[in-house]
Protein backbone atom coordinates (compact mmCIF):
# COMPACT_ATOMS: atom_id res chain seq x y z
CA UNK A 1 0.00 0.00 0.00
CA UNK A 2 1.64 3.15 -0.95
CA UNK A 3 0.67 6.00 1.70
CA UNK A 4 2.10 8.60 0.39
CA UNK A 5 -0.73 9.29 -2.29
CA UNK A 6 -2.69 9.08 0.47
CA UNK A 7 -1.17 11.15 3.67
CA UNK A 8 -0.04 14.00 0.69
CA UNK A 9 -3.63 15.79 -0.02
CA UNK A 10 -2.16 19.02 -0.28
CA UNK A 11 0.07 18.35 -3.11
CA UNK A 12 -3.37 17.83 -5.67
CA UNK A 13 -6.19 19.76 -6.19
CA UNK A 14 -8.56 19.58 -3.31
CA UNK A 15 -12.11 19.27 -4.70
CA UNK A 16 -15.72 19.72 -2.96
CA UNK A 17 -18.08 16.68 -3.83
CA UNK A 18 -20.54 18.78 -3.20
CA UNK A 19 -19.51 21.37 -5.58
CA UNK A 20 -20.79 18.97 -8.60
CA UNK A 21 -20.61 20.78 -11.98
CA UNK A 22 -19.85 24.18 -10.33
CA UNK A 23 -15.53 23.41 -11.04
CA UNK A 24 -12.59 22.13 -8.66
CA UNK A 25 -12.43 23.86 -5.56
CA UNK A 26 -10.46 27.31 -5.05
CA UNK A 27 -11.48 30.91 -5.29
CA UNK A 28 -11.49 31.36 -9.45
CA UNK A 29 -14.10 28.42 -9.50
CA UNK A 30 -16.29 29.92 -6.99
CA UNK A 31 -16.18 33.61 -8.31
CA UNK A 32 -16.30 32.23 -11.80
CA UNK A 33 -19.41 30.31 -10.71
CA UNK A 34 -21.29 33.87 -8.69
CA UNK A 35 -19.87 35.83 -12.09
CA UNK A 36 -21.83 33.48 -14.15
CA UNK A 37 -25.28 33.83 -11.90
CA UNK A 38 -24.94 37.54 -11.76
CA UNK A 39 -24.46 37.54 -15.77
CA UNK A 40 -27.41 35.62 -16.33
CA UNK A 41 -29.35 37.62 -13.78
CA UNK A 42 -28.45 41.05 -15.60
CA UNK A 43 -29.14 39.14 -19.09
CA UNK A 44 -32.78 38.34 -17.75
CA UNK A 45 -33.02 41.49 -16.43
CA UNK A 46 -32.33 43.56 -19.47
CA UNK A 47 -34.52 40.91 -22.08
CA UNK A 48 -37.23 41.83 -19.68
CA UNK A 49 -36.55 45.23 -19.69
CA UNK A 50 -36.69 45.41 -23.54
CA UNK A 51 -40.19 42.95 -23.48
CA UNK A 52 -41.43 45.72 -21.21
CA UNK A 53 -40.11 48.54 -24.22
CA UNK A 54 -41.63 46.78 -26.61
CA UNK A 55 -44.70 46.50 -24.90
CA UNK A 56 -44.73 50.14 -23.57
CA UNK A 57 -44.35 51.72 -26.96
CA UNK A 58 -46.82 49.63 -28.85
CA UNK A 59 -49.33 50.10 -25.96
CA UNK A 60 -48.06 54.08 -26.64
CA UNK A 61 -48.86 53.54 -30.39
CA UNK A 62 -52.29 52.08 -30.26
CA UNK A 63 -53.62 55.02 -27.52
CA UNK A 64 -51.72 57.36 -29.73
CA UNK A 65 -54.00 56.30 -33.15
CA UNK A 66 -57.07 55.53 -30.89
CA UNK A 67 -56.93 58.78 -28.70
CA UNK A 68 -58.68 60.67 -31.94
CA UNK A 69 -59.74 64.10 -30.67
CA UNK A 70 -59.48 63.06 -26.51
CA UNK A 71 -56.49 65.34 -25.52
CA UNK A 72 -56.18 63.86 -22.05
CA UNK A 73 -55.71 59.67 -23.85
CA UNK A 74 -53.68 61.66 -26.20
CA UNK A 75 -51.20 63.12 -23.30
CA UNK A 76 -51.42 59.73 -21.59
CA UNK A 77 -50.29 58.18 -24.75
CA UNK A 78 -47.21 60.89 -25.19
CA UNK A 79 -45.89 60.51 -21.78
CA UNK A 80 -46.02 56.72 -22.18
CA UNK A 81 -43.47 56.63 -24.89
CA UNK A 82 -41.69 59.16 -23.14
CA UNK A 83 -41.23 56.84 -20.35
CA UNK A 84 -40.15 54.67 -22.54
CA UNK A 85 -37.73 55.84 -24.93
CA UNK A 86 -36.63 56.91 -21.07
CA UNK A 87 -36.21 53.39 -20.07
CA UNK A 88 -34.73 52.53 -23.22
CA UNK A 89 -32.14 54.92 -22.11
CA UNK A 90 -31.96 53.46 -18.33
CA UNK A 91 -31.29 50.04 -20.06
CA UNK A 92 -28.65 51.13 -22.42
CA UNK A 93 -26.49 52.82 -19.71
CA UNK A 94 -27.08 49.84 -17.60
CA UNK A 95 -26.04 47.49 -19.89
CA UNK A 96 -22.75 49.94 -20.56
CA UNK A 97 -22.41 50.51 -16.85
CA UNK A 98 -21.74 46.65 -16.26
CA UNK A 99 -19.29 46.40 -19.45
CA UNK A 100 -16.99 49.75 -18.13
CA UNK A 101 -17.16 48.02 -14.84
CA UNK A 102 -15.99 44.74 -15.76
CA UNK A 103 -13.21 45.87 -18.09
CA UNK A 104 -11.84 48.37 -15.08
CA UNK A 105 -11.68 45.58 -12.42
CA UNK A 106 -10.77 42.99 -14.96
CA UNK A 107 -13.45 41.09 -14.69
CA UNK A 108 -13.92 38.24 -17.30
CA UNK A 109 -17.09 36.72 -16.94
CA UNK A 110 -18.72 40.20 -17.13
CA UNK A 111 -17.35 39.25 -20.72
CA UNK A 112 -20.30 37.20 -21.18
CA UNK A 113 -22.92 39.69 -20.72
CA UNK A 114 -24.40 39.73 -24.07
CA UNK A 115 -27.44 39.13 -25.64
CA UNK A 116 -27.99 36.69 -28.49
CA UNK A 117 -30.48 37.84 -31.37
CA UNK A 118 -31.75 35.19 -33.92
CA UNK A 119 -30.77 36.17 -37.35
CA UNK A 120 -32.80 35.84 -40.42
CA UNK A 121 -32.21 32.39 -41.57
CA UNK A 122 -30.75 30.90 -38.33
CA UNK A 123 -33.54 29.64 -36.93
Amino acid sequence: MNLNNKLLAQEGIIENPLAGKFGKGGTAAGTAHIGSIIVSILNVMIIAGAVMLLIMIVWSGIAWITSGADKERLQGAKQRLTNAIIGFIVLICVFAIANFIGSIFGLGWFQDLKIDLPIAGTI
